[in-house]
């Protein structure tokens, strides 16, 4: 009876550590999947964005501000990228449509003031639907890695937007 009982026990942990396997193999929610997706089109705009502003800006401030974004938006992409490859989420290799035509909008501009300014404020609204994106991720997404990228998200896209709210209140 003893070794049944055993037998019975071993088995019960084999089910049970197979069934807490299996979520984390399981596909990607909706959210978590749209998530990926969207900051990493978010990440490719800002490093694009960020880098205009490096070449274009007028003011020191907006030069190192786009060098900070392109930088902080290229490290946080890398990581963007591998838990997206772990949870078998395809990225796209390109801005969204909106974000593209926002960026040639920008190049398009003469350097001085009014592109400092256009870059801010595009800057400040893009950064802060990041934000939105990643709050609504931490609220209702499932995937532990993924949220755990919403939370870092958070933290560096408060940062910007607070140096650009800095920044436009110092132009204005």
């Amino acid at each position: 009876m003893n070794r049944s009982r055993g037998l019975f026990v071993v088995l019960a942990a084999v089910v049970i550590t197979i069934g807490a396997a299996a979520p984390a193999a399981a596909v990607p929610s909706p959210q978590d999947a749209s998530f990926l997706i969207g900051i990493h089109q978010a990440n490719l705009y800002e490093i694009a964005a960020g880098n205009l502003a490096a070449q274009k800006g007028t003011s020191d401030e907006v030069r190192r501000l786009g060098q900070l974004i392109a930088a902080d938006h290229t490290q946080f992409d890398a990581a963007v990228v591998a838990v997206a490859d772990q949870v078998k989420v395809t990225l796209p290799d390109k801005a969204a449509q909106e974000q593209q035509d926002v960026l040639k909008e920008l190049a398009a501009m003469p350097s001085g003031a009014s592109f400092d300014q256009m870059w801010i404020t595009r800057e400040i609204e893009t950064q802060g639907e990041s934000l939105q994106a990643a709050r609504t991720e931490l609220n209702f997404g499932f995937d532990p890695r993924v949220k755990e990228l919403a939370r870092q998200a958070d933290d560096m896209l408060i940062t910007h937007i607070t140096e650009l709210n800095h920044a436009d209140v110092n132009a204005g």
